[in-house]
């Protein structure tokens, strides 16, 4: 059983929003079994756009049922049935949401009928339910108007069951399918295409704009998990709404597609991605002498002039350091101003400036040259300390020169989350170092 659904709304998305009207037609694959229409007092004011566009003006809804005074009723109505409505995640999102409010649960399987018409019409220049109409010859007296809306879609919908010859519908119906959840402009043999390896993901618009990049170790389950869940937020289906198309690029691993998420996502400074979005403000050690010729380590945000011995994301890491290198080379936390405690025995000059040397010989020594196997055939070049770039290769590498190696490398631009990543992989894998002539 079917339960054809249309309702008119406030505004766009459930959180801060209510319904006006709702209409519901039960329909068993042949005929109609039953019909559900009312207007719903929304208890907030209705924008003066929304009441132009439907019709329904304040004056309509002041004396209609609020939506806990009938929540009973539409959750029987739709209890063990296929949820089938234009843009499906608009309309279950807020029936959904409202009768959560009103203390009733429902979780049930979704047919999108935009999606359905892609899939089964393929080739008509648009989907939406007016022009749908418009090609079909189908009558909507009433458009804008939940009855008026769902009538038409009964007659898509049963058009688009009669040409089901490969049984999209009853594929799509089944609970829990990602079929349903996808955003309704996305072709559903995307997702079926999508490998399962890890990699970098693309979601684009309709001017094929990349508006988010994400990584993943799965790239076909992570990207079908962003449209599992049905939250009612206003940042939630604006996303879903601006997402057209999903290109990928497969990585090796998941330290090279974290790499390059943090490359792609710099480059590109993705609409929806919230995180690395942040321009640099890297953290330096600076090497100076004071006035009595001791020489001292201080951290400071990096500048343009002076080159630091070390750069850090973030004040905790950096402090982290020098705190470590007072530790191992005997150093007072005072001299390099890590300690308010001041010495009462400061060292000679001479003595403390010989172990400043030896921390700066220890940092350049760290500063080597060597590619990073990330356990297939991927390597990250790491040039004197710096990250250079990516590169594949046919075998494993076990001893070679830079030159050699440099040709076979794709050069990317350093930034503070990919300097962590390799940090945090070497440590984590220090045998997968392959030290450079």
């Amino acid at each position: 059983m079917y339960a054809i659904v249309d309702i008119e709304t406030t505004g766009g998305y459930a959180a801060q929003n209510c319904i006006t009207e709702i209409a519901i037609i039960l329909f068993n694959g042949i005929e109609e079994e039953g019909r559900y229409h009312t207007l719903v007092n929304p208890q907030i004011p209705i924008q003066k756009y929304v009441q132009s566009m439907t019709g329904i003006t304040d004056e309509m809804v002041a004396n209609a049922p609020k939506f806990e005074e009938i929540a009973r009723n539409i959750f029987n109505l739709l209890s063990n049935k296929i949820f089938v409505a234009h843009n499906v995640n608009f309309d279950y999102s807020f029936i959904k949401s409202h009768l959560k409010t009103a203390g009733y649960e429902i979780d049930l399987p979704k047919i999108c009928t935009v999606k359905l018409s892609r899939k089964i019409f393929p080739g008509l220049m648009r989907y939406g339910l007016g022009k749908l109409c418009k090609h079909f010859s189908i009558n909507n007296s009433a458009r804008h108007r939940s009855m008026g809306d769902t009538e038409a879609l009964k007659e898509i919908f049963i058009l688009l069951l009669k040409n089901d010859v490969e049984g999209i519908i009853t594929k799509s119906s089944k609970k829990r399918n990602s079929f349903q959840y996808l955003p309704p402009n996305v072709n559903s043999n995307i997702l079926e295409n999508i490998p399962s390896l890890p990699g970098v993901y693309y979601f684009h618009n309709n001017k094929r704009k990349i508006i988010y990049v994400g990584k993943a170790i799965c790239l076909k389950k992570r990207v079908s998990s962003h449209f599992s869940n049905n939250k009612s937020s206003q940042q939630k289906q604006d996303f879903l709404k601006e997402i057209y198309n999903i290109t990928w690029q497969d990585c090796s691993s998941d330290f090279i597609a974290s790499i390059f998420e943090s490359i792609e996502i710099k480059r590109l400074w993705p609409q929806f991605n919230k995180s690395q979005k942040q321009f640099d403000r890297q953290y330096g050690i600076f090497l100076f002498e004071d006035a009595n010729g001791y020489k001292r380590l201080a951290i400071d945000f990096n500048k343009k002039i002076i080159k630091p011995l070390l750069t850090f994301s973030l004040l905790l890491e950096a402090r982290q350091t020098l705190f470590k290198l007072c530790n191992e080379f005997d150093i007072h936390p005072s001299l390099f101003f890590l300690s308010k405690e001041t010495t009462t025995e400061l060292p000679t000059t001479n003595h403390h400036n010989k172990k400043v040397e030896e921390i700066l010989l220890h940092i350049q020594q760290q500063n080597t040259t060597y590619l990073i196997h990330d356990g297939a055939l991927n390597y990250v070049l790491v040039e004197n300390g710096k990250f250079y770039g990516i590169g594949k290769f046919e075998s494993i590498i076990t001893e070679t020169s830079l030159d050699q190696i440099k040709p076979q490398i794709t050069t990317f631009p350093e930034n503070l989350v990919v300097q962590s990543y390799v940090k945090n992989y070497i440590h984590k894998y220090p045998d997968s170092i392959v030290m450079l002539k």
